[in-house]
């Protein structure tokens, strides 16, 4: 049997050390770091955060690899652990054309490996390029589209292709060895939309850098996998979407250029929210001094099914509602992390506007736009079209905007410590940062 796109991700994975990079990419790779150390470290005392940390700890695993904010344990554990907190918030990076979360799964691999092995930031930053690469390339082509509609998460899908490639390259695992481990990936993938609301959603990070690791591990000490998983009809993409002609990526892999088109979220929701969230604060200054009669927002068919939820009861379910988001947007709010509170639910000023939202699906509309119209008291009527929400490629955050929101969620958590890990994340590429970053997020 031929496996030609099996056959091209090992083989890009096996040679991955003989690579260099543009500056360009090493800046986005340093972004996708940044990012994720910053919504992580911001979630340290979630909820969700704490209990996947003392489940871990209970099991008293020995390690070197240090949990953020927390103590050490074994790679698989404290990858576990680092990539739930990165997604625990709901304000981790998206890759567009393939819906995932792939930073906190993939860096959360390369950490906890980098520090186990000692390997240098060029290799930590190779490591991550070659992961995300893998997972976005594989991706590409409509199928994570194709599996998030028909009720897969695409993070721990992708998520886990992306940990095992990384962290077979930290590794330094063969052609063969990486064709296992990433077949170990492949046939461990799931992940349930249906989840999304519950501390399942940012579970399903951990669990595929988790098991990323587990993959590269297994397959360094001679673990035999099915190799022909992503090319055999039926198997990974066709069981995933139910659909025998579904197909990954054509598996042109480059040095990188897939970072390009990785998004970083300006507010603490799904990103199918944000065009919503664009659109309301756009429209809010227009609307002061009179009352809001209905509200109606045209989204993209996908949106209605996974961000739709029209009275959230709990702050998660508010990440996942766009009523709840129009509403606070339009009252003043952020849409930042405190905005997801149980006080906020409760406002009745929120709760009179949510109930004032209705959805309407257009099949014209770009799952990252929006359409509002709003209807006020005297029968006039505000509205306005987001084409690409901010934080796309299209409409991209600059480093300063990426500062405001590491120092945002930081802060908090480590005080005086915060700016020199910013800067030490910035000048990532110098010898010593490592190092020095895993110093100022310790417990």
């Amino acid at each position: 049997m031929t496996n030609p796109v099996g056959d091209r991700a090992a083989t890009f994975i096996a040679t991955a050390r003989d690579r260099t990079y543009s500056p360009d990419v090493i800046d986005m790779a340093k972004r996708c770091l940044v990012d994720w150390i910053g919504v992580a470290t911001g979630a340290v005392d979630q909820p969700v955060s704490r209990t996947v940390r003392d489940t871990v700890m209970a099991w008293r695993a020995e390690g070197v690899s240090h949990i953020l904010c927390g103590p050490k344990t074994a790679p698989a554990l404290a990858a576990l652990v680092n990539a739930t907190m990165g997604h625990a918030l709901d304000f981790d990076d998206t890759r567009g054309h393939a819906p995932s979360h792939l930073s906190s799964p993939t860096w959360s691999a390369v950490l906890a490996l980098a520090e186990a092995h000692n390997a240098t930031e060029t290799e930590a930053l190779n490591a991550f390029i070659t992961g995300y690469e893998i997972a976005a390339v594989l991706g590409d082509g409509g199928i994570g589209n194709k599996m998030q509609a028909a009720g897969f998460h695409p993070t721990p899908v992708f998520g886990r292709l992306a940990a095992a490639s990384a962290s077979s390259v930290l590794l330094g695992l063969s052609q063969d060895q990486a064709a296992n481990a990433l077949g170990v990936a492949a046939t461990t993938a799931g992940g349930l939309t249906a989840s999304f609301g519950t501390m399942g959603k940012p579970f399903h990070s951990g669990n595929g850098a988790m098991e990323g690791v587990l993959a590269a591990e297994l397959a360094s000490r001679g673990f035999e996998a099915a190799p022909h998983l992503f090319d055999a009809e039926g198997a990974f993409a066709g069981t995933l979407v139910q659909d025998d002609d579904a197909r990954l990526g054509a598996a042109d892999f480059t040095a990188g250029n897939s970072l390009f088109d990785n998004s970083f979220k300006p507010y603490a929701c799904g990103k199918l929210i944000h065009g919503h969230i664009d659109a309301a604060r756009e429209l809010r200054p227009k609307l002061e001094g009179k009352s809001v009669e209905s509200i109606h927002c045209q989204v993209a068919a996908i949106s209605s099914k996974l961000v739709g939820h029209p009275t959230p009861t709990e702050p998660l379910q508010g990440k996942f509602s766009i009523a709840f988001c129009v509403a606070i947007t339009l009252l003043g709010y952020p849409a930042q992390l405190a905005d997801f509170s149980a006080e906020r639910l409760a406002d009745p000023k929120v709760r009179d506007l949510m109930e004032r939202v209705t959805l309407s699906v257009n099949p014209d509309i770009d799952r990252y736009g929006a359409i509002m119209d709003i209807t006020l008291s005297d029968d006039s009527a505000v509205n306005t079209a987001v084409e690409r929400s901010r934080g796309n490629p299209e409409n991209p955050l600059s480093w300063d905007d990426l500062s405001e929101k590491f120092d945002g969620l930081v802060a908090p958590i480590l005080g005086a410590n915060t700016e020199p890990l910013y800067e030490t994340l910035r000048r990532f590429e110098q010898p010593g940062s490592l190092a020095r970053t895993l110093e100022l997020t310790s417990a």
